[in-house]
């Protein structure tokens, strides 16, 4: 039998440890924005088919890593990835002062919320692009962050005090909802228009004609600094 050295043994089990402790962190997180999801589309169901009971309000879960959630047009996609990361060193999460101090907080899980048109979905339109509106990265203490757009890159970007609660998910929710309900479908443009198939004519033929998708002009801003 062939005796590992000490060294590879702690190597192991520091360093795969880790990545347990940060998966089975993010998943729990992910479970609580399922909860955080499924109170939202009560509430807001309520108050929204009090007045107008034609708006689709809808969260399905979709398994153990994603949920999705419907609002009107619109539906996102909360994915978590299953393994942890790591950032790489031209991240500036290796310049918070917090992690510096602890090289594995920047060891994350990551989940993502994705937007689409839930026509896409409806009509099965396979070519129609979904867009990347955030994503939280979690560590194995339970601190979080966001990249984001607008809000959503400004209100939970200080690694060091941020905890993946109850209460920033809810928050984290409802500017995820906000941020894509204030994105218009643009019109498609007359040259993508101009000629269908036959096939897209006998199969519902305006739903299938064109590419239909948001334009967020959505860039991580991966070059401004995080709070440390």
């Amino acid at each position: 039998m062939v005796q590992q050295s000490d060294q590879l043994v702690s190597t192991v089990l520091g360093k795969c440890g880790l990545a347990k402790d940060v998966s089975e962190k993010t998943l729990h997180v992910l479970k609580s924005l399922k909860v955080v999801l499924q109170e939202t589309e009560s509430s807001l169901r309520k108050a929204v088919h009090a007045n107008d009971s034609r708006i689709t309000i809808q969260y399905k879960d979709r398994g153990a890593f994603e949920a999705e959630f419907r609002i009107g047009d619109d539906l996102l996609l909360f994915n978590m990835h299953p393994n942890a990361l790591v950032f790489d060193s031209a991240h500036p999460i290796w310049k918070n002062s917090w992690v510096s101090l602890d090289h594995s907080r920047a060891t994350v899980g990551m989940i993502s919320v994705y937007n689409f048109l839930s026509d896409s979905f409806k009509y099965e339109r396979g070519g129609d692009p979904g867009f990347l509106i955030a994503r939280m990265f979690v560590g194995r203490d339970g601190h979080c962050f966001v990249e984001g757009k607008r809000q959503l890159g400004v209100l939970f970007n200080d690694y060091s005090t941020t905890q993946a609660n109850a209460q920033l998910l809810s928050e984290f929710v409802g500017q995820t909802l906000a941020f894509s309900l204030d994105i218009d479908v643009n019109v498609p443009a007359f040259d993508q228009m101009k000629e269908i198939s036959v096939q897209q004519a006998m199969m519902n033929t305006m739903q299938h004609s064109a590419i239909a998708g948001k334009r967020l002009g959505f860039k991580f801003e991966s070059e401004r600094g995080l709070e440390g």
